[in-house]
């Protein structure tokens, strides 16, 4: 899912089927996490000279990351959610996996 996080490879050119996978990874989520959590509220100096267009506020940043939208709340429900996934999945393999032993003979 590394791959597939919207940063090697944009989620435009991934074919439909997949593209669920975009939002799958927990690496992505934290990544989004921490440019939110530097980002949001923050106001930056726009003096001197300019090479290219330049973002006045952090929120200007987060667009430009295509995290616009995102909220740290959003972010946090998709991590609790992948891990839950993971958890009860994991537990689904070892409840429908049996045990098997070998049958003691007496000696």
């Amino acid at each position: 899912s590394i791959i597939f996080d919207g940063k090697n490879i944009s989620e435009e050119s991934i074919p439909k089927p997949i593209r669920w996978i975009t939002k799958a990874g927990l690496i992505r989520w934290g990544f989004e996490a921490l440019a939110v959590n530097e980002f949001e509220g923050l106001v930056f100096e726009t003096g001197g000279p300019r090479r290219g267009p330049v973002a006045k506020t952090g929120a200007e940043a987060l667009e430009r990351f295509g995290l616009g939208t995102v909220t740290l709340q959003d972010i946090v429900n998709a991590q609790a959610t992948i891990i839950g996934v993971c958890w009860f999945l994991s537990y689904l393999g070892l409840s429908l996996t049996k045990q098997r032993f070998m049958v003691m003979r007496e000696p």
